[in-house]
């Protein structure tokens, strides 16, 4: 299935470097295009501010630099298209940051010079760490590669990394800011007595000690008790503190401090909010971090190749065979995608139907705002068939790269295992068990979206204390249906049914003929996102290797057509009182939702269970 036996490298350049076409190089002194155009214009028509601006660049005098740059992706196969923005200063203002973001969306990699103010600003690259974090917040994943002749690259790197996070501080509640006032109050006594030095400090605790301190899941609590045996990075401020006549409560204390006293230092560099997904690498060989929007490699300005550098940056993330797959799937679906699309479209009929049917109102008792919730549901149906359809073209392409992958690793599940941070060798760890609980809800649930929808098959919700799966095909869940649970219509209300589940307390109950039984799922609640739960039609008793399946099951009645509004549902809840029907209303939590297949499953059930053969036997 595969040809020639690929290497990492190769694995990582086929799904992130072959597919970058164009570059925008955002540095102060390489040439504009305006510049360049300015002066072919007449002398009496050059705009004197670029004029101006573009003869005191240093291209003027050293062009070579940025012509070495530019031709290393003009002699790409094939070259890539190339734009420069000089990041003028008198560009700096808030708007033009976003405007660049923007701007990024059509270009796959960014190259970014970091002191784009010129070194006599002062400024240090405030500005390039502004568009940085502008960058970032944008909806498209970027690469970029931050080019600098600064001196200190370790240092370049720190500043960047600091301004996508918060302080430690600004997160302190009022009782430690409290006692670390109290603590501060005698520091300053000890210094005026002369037994005691705060700048000590900054010899004690350096920029790779602080930052140990804020690597992802990394809990302070551990960091503390570490501090007070005097281990860890911060062993020596521990000695120190100790010294000073610090132990015990005003020993913790100190720690705090000291995470204060060194974020005060760098105060100006962070950020107000935390960008997600942080994580980062501080060899000196391979500067990189990177957020869910973007990657970022830091490269001093010289000779070197900076498409080799960032494949080598790429390379030491270390990215999974499936963040390597996934990548290489947006790569076929942007090459081959519009083929795919269009031999899907040349089916006339088809999109003519459904044009019709989408534009057609259909049932005419509907008010407007019910038509199109049905149309919303039509057209959702119509972006999952067509997106199926055109996935269908790629997915050999794909699959013959994942054969790649795990030939790549010697043919087994071997060291890209690692690159996931999971040791899964042993079967009955927690780790394992974990592993294949959260794959099982993957397989089974799609994620819940933000803002409305509509109740569907599948959908699992809370009610009273207990679990209910919605058991209804969604067919007949649309406004506009006609329903057979009750006699009449109603355009408000949509009556469906739903199975009881039952909440697995033990995940270590659950065995492979649990989970093949066709009665249990797995689901992340969203309302305890990170815990996968398992959910029954019973309880699972020891004394029975997979419960009998015997499924409780009620009516409902949906309110407002069965609109989801941040994950709350209206419904009404048939009950029989003092041998009368009464009916209560209730509000429901909506939880989770299953795949269509895994929903049809429990559809299945309530179908056995009505099923009744035989009830006279004896």
């Amino acid at each position: 299935m595969a040809d020639i036996k690929a290497t990492y490298a190769d694995l990582v350049e086929e799904a992130f470097i072959q597919p970058l076409r164009s570059v925008l190089i955002v540095d102060d002194q390489y040439p504009s295009w305006e510049e360049i155009l300015n002066e072919a214009l007449p002398a009496d028509k050059q705009a004197d501010d670029l004029a101006a601006r573009s003869s005191a660049k240093e291209w003027r005098s050293n062009p070579s630099g940025p012509l070495d740059v530019i031709k290393q992706f003009r002699n790409r196969k094939p070259g890539f298209v190339i734009d420069i923005h000089d990041a003028t200063p008198e560009k700096t203002h808030e708007a033009d940051e976003d405007e660049l973001a923007d701007y990024l969306h059509q270009s796959d990699l960014l190259v970014l010079d970091y002191n784009l103010e010129g070194a006599e600003s002062g400024l240090g690259g405030l500005k390039a760490r502004e568009i940085l974090k502008s960058v970032l917040t944008n909806k498209h994943f970027n690469l970029i590669v931050v080019h600098t002749s600064e001196h200190d690259l370790n240092e370049v790197f720190s500043d960047c990394l600091l301004s996508l996070m918060h302080s430690c501080e600004s997160r302190f509640d009022e009782y430690l800011v409290k006692d670390i006032q109290a603590l501060e109050a005698e520091l300053d006594e000890l210094e005026d007595e002369g037994s005691f030095d705060r700048k000590v400090l900054f010899e004690k605790m350096t920029m790779d000690d602080y930052l140990t301190l804020r690597i992802p899941n990394v809990s302070l609590g551990d960091a503390i008790r570490s501090f007070m045996r005097a281990e860890g990075d911060l062993a020596n401020v521990s000695d120190w503190a100790k010294k000073s006549g610090f132990d015990g409560k005003k020993l913790k204390d100190f720690f705090y401090w000291a995470i204060r006293e060194f974020e005060k230092r760098h105060k100006k560099l962070f950020s107000e909010g935390e960008f997600e997904g942080v994580s980062w690498s501080r060899d000196p060989e391979r500067l990189w971090f990177r957020t869910v929007r973007g990657f970022v490699a830091f490269v001093s300005k010289g000779p070197a190749d900076l498409l080799a550098e960032l494949q080598k940056a790429l390379e030491a993330w270390q990215p999974t065979p499936s963040r390597l797959l996934s990548a290489k799937y947006r790569h076929e679906l942007s090459s081959i995608g519009v083929e795919a699309e269009d031999r899907t479209l040349l089916k006339r009929h088809v999109f003519a139907h459904f044009y019709k049917d989408f534009c057609s109102k259909g049932n005419p008792n509907l008010s407007d705002s019910e038509a199109e919730r049905l149309r919303t549901a039509k057209l959702k149906s119509h972006v999952y068939s067509k997106s199926e359809a055109i996935s269908f073209h790629i997915e050999d392409e794909v699959a013959r790269f994942g054969e790649r992958i795990r030939l790549a690793d010697g043919g087994d599940y071997g060291d890209f295992a690692r690159f996931y941070n999971l040791d899964l060798s042993d079967d009955k760890s927690a780790e394992s068990k974990k592993a294949r609980a959260h794959y099982n809800s993957y397989v089974s649930t799609l994620p819940l979206k933000k803002g409305d929808d509509q109740l569907d098959s599948g959908h699992i919700f809370k009610w009273g204390g207990d679990w209910w799966v919605c058991a209804t095909p969604a067919c007949d869940l649309q406004p506009g249906q006609n329903t057979t649970a009750f006699v009449g219509a109603s355009s408000e209300q949509r009556p469906f049914t739903a199975l009881k589940l039952v909440e697995v307390q033990n995940m270590d109950d659950v065995d492979d003929q649990h989970v093949n039984s066709g009665l249990f799922c797995f689901v992340e609640p969203i309302d305890r996102l990170g815990t996968v739960i398992c959910l029954g039609f019973q309880k699972i008793e020891k004394s029975e290797i997979v419960p009998n399946g015997k499924a409780t099951w009620r009516t409902f009645v949906a309110e407002d057509n069965g609109l989801i509004s941040q994950n709350k549902m209206s419904m009404v809840v048939p009950k029989f009182v003092e041998q009368k029907l009464k009916l209560e209303s209730a509000e429901a939590e909506v939880v989770a939702k299953l795949r269509y297949e895994y929903a049809l499953n429990y559809i299945q059930k309530i179908g056995i269970s009505v099923t009744r053969i035989g009830l006279g036997y004896s």
